[in-house]
């Protein structure tokens, strides 16, 4: 954990609860990222999963500098993202993109993909002329399997899997070192997740990129990634290379996901015995006063296979459960 392209060091991401109408009081703190720590290789692909709302989206959010951290420090090449300028900010931006998951709601209607694409190129390029820009939108379109001849159309005239191709084709306008795809897949039919997972991991190879893939499906997640972060509650629980987290998982929490993927084999499936977890599951987001959890921290329990410990976790629900 001691590459430094990107290094995360005990980010927060807390949000307050207000309450009353006319005098407001803050009476808590909603949690949503709480002491994230990991680094990542140049190059590399990590998986972040955990269901929803264990605050993935937040964490790639805080990342990207659109939510602004309560506290911790995000080292993009180690440079600390939090401590520059709106305008060192703007020239840094380049380097970062995200997909997002809806195609249908990340395109603007009233912009045909020239005039998206164009825009994100002119970004880092924003003396191209008209010509060179059309050949560019032309070169992007194809990169990601995309009719040049099309350009000229809009969003809605493309299906789902085809809007986003488009915005791949977005994100890799401005020439960026990282991508974050926040769960890019989730919202398109099985036939075409696989067109564009095999598009990302082979983008990924050819041009360098660095890249974090959110969701809450285990199965994809592996197949694309080459290490997997298990987040939960607002924290990472389980940190290693893919293999190893999907053959041998540590924390109960990733048994319990792991065990949930379906296979397709009804005979295999119908004696399958899954893990669940005893009990409603805490709500970690609102906590009153200053109090909370402590720090969460990961050990090694193989090398390069990291975990919280299980017993603090189980506890922790039993804390939970009872009050």
């Amino acid at each position: 954990m001691k590459d430094d392209f990107l290094v995360l060091e005990n980010v927060r991401t807390w949000f307050p609860v207000v309450r009353g109408f006319i005098r407001k009081k803050t009476v808590g703190q909603v949690r949503a990222v709480d002491g994230i720590s990991f680094s990542m290789r140049k190059g590399e692909i990590l998986g972040l999963v955990g269901e929803s709302g264990c605050g993935k989206t937040t964490l790639s959010r805080t990342i990207m500098q659109l939510q602004p951290p309560t506290g911790g420090s995000i080292r993009l090449e180690g440079e600390d993202l939090s401590h520059l300028s709106p305008a060192e900010m703007r020239r840094q931006r380049l380097n970062f993109q995200m997909i997002f998951q809806d195609p249908y709601a990340s395109l603007n209607p009233r912009l045909t993909v020239f005039d998206t694409l164009s825009e994100a190129i002119r970004t880092r390029h924003p003396g191209k002329k008209r010509k060179e820009l059309a050949h560019a939108v032309a070169k992007l379109m194809r990169t990601v399997g995309l009719n040049p001849a099309q350009m000229k159309k809009y969003p809605h005239e493309f299906s789902g899997g085809q809007r986003q191709r488009i915005a791949v084709a977005r994100a890799l306008a401005p020439e960026p070192k990282l991508i974050i795809a926040d769960e890019p897949v989730s919202a398109l039919d099985v036939s075409i997740q696989s067109q564009i997972l095999n598009l990302l991991k082979r983008l990924t190879t050819e041009m360098g990129l660095t890249m974090i893939f959110i969701s809450h499906d285990l199965s994809v997640v592996k197949y694309i990634s080459d290490r997997i972060a298990v987040m939960y509650l607002g924290r990472l629980v389980e940190v290693g290379e893919a293999t190893a987290i999907m053959d041998n998982p540590y924390h109960p929490y990733t048994k319990a996901l792991i065990s949930a993927i379906p296979i397709p084999d009804p005979r295999i499936e119908k004696g399958r015995q899954r893990l669940v977890l005893e009990g409603d599951p805490p709500s970690p987001f609102f906590y009153a006063g200053a109090g909370g959890r402590e720090p969460a921290e990961l050990k090694e329990v193989t090398p390069g296979h990291y975990a919280s410990d299980p017993e603090a976790f189980l506890s922790e629900r039993r804390v939970f459960e009872a009050g």
